[in-house]
């Protein structure tokens, strides 16, 4: 019986410092993990310009990310227009915003040109938004594509296609507005992605179910 105990209590004792050591190394890799996925924000991070005013984003993994840049602007049912310029730099982190983009690269001011991926998010017309879900996130895609990865907010539902044409001249293409709103958006990549590294000739439009049927 003694045997048995304590056998039993070296079982016990070699199973307990197995798992510490598991943990141990859980713990080393959460840890490494982290080191190397700090975001790196400043006053001077991840600046760069465009026709409304300069923009400052975040550099994490080694990419470059900007939220919430406008596109365009506009009123309720009217066409958009290019945002108003503002002054000093404006901070793309979020933005709440329906006519703005995101942007992700691997790299600014290094003289490149990268292929463009331009997005569009899924939710059948009516619902959803370019930052609903993690996986819409463009990060990875442009870090192992060495690509420019943009997604863009635009106006849904009755906002983007009512047709309001029989009230006025200035509604007169309520209907279409969602789609107005994303050529304004590719429109926006074609005179300022080459500031963020991308190739504005060597864009390609694919989306997400709603997105995808958009694309067409």
């Amino acid at each position: 019986n003694c045997g048995a105990i304590r056998q039993n209590y070296l079982y016990c004792r070699i199973k307990e410092t197995i798992i510490k050591q598991q943990w141990l190394f859980v713990v080393a890799l959460i840890c490494t993990f982290s080191a190397s996925a700090q975001m790196v924000t400043g006053e001077n991070v991840a600046v760069t310009q465009t026709e409304s005013g300069k923009v400052r984003g975040y550099v994490h993994n080694s990419v470059y990310t900007y939220k919430g840049i406008p596109y365009a602007e506009a009123k309720r049912f009217e066409s958009p227009q290019k945002p108003k310029p503002w002054n000093g730099v404006r901070s793309s982190l979020t933005n709440e915003n329906c006519m703005v983009l995101n942007v992700w690269t691997p790299g600014i001011n290094d003289g490149k040109k990268r292929p463009v991926l331009f997005w569009i998010h899924g939710g059948g017309f009516t619902a959803g938004s370019s930052q609903e879900l993690p996986s819409y996130d463009g990060e990875n895609l442009a870090k192992r594509g060495d690509v420019v990865v943009v997604s863009i907010n635009h106006r849904l539902n009755i906002l983007g296609y009512l047709d309001l044409s029989a009230y006025g001249d200035k509604y007169k293409q309520s209907a279409n507005l969602s789609i107005i709103d994303m050529v304004a958006a590719l429109q926006w990549v074609k005179d300022k992605i080459a500031n963020f590294g991308g190739d504005a000739g060597n864009v390609t439009i694919f989306g997400q179910s709603g997105g995808g049927a958009k694309v067409n």
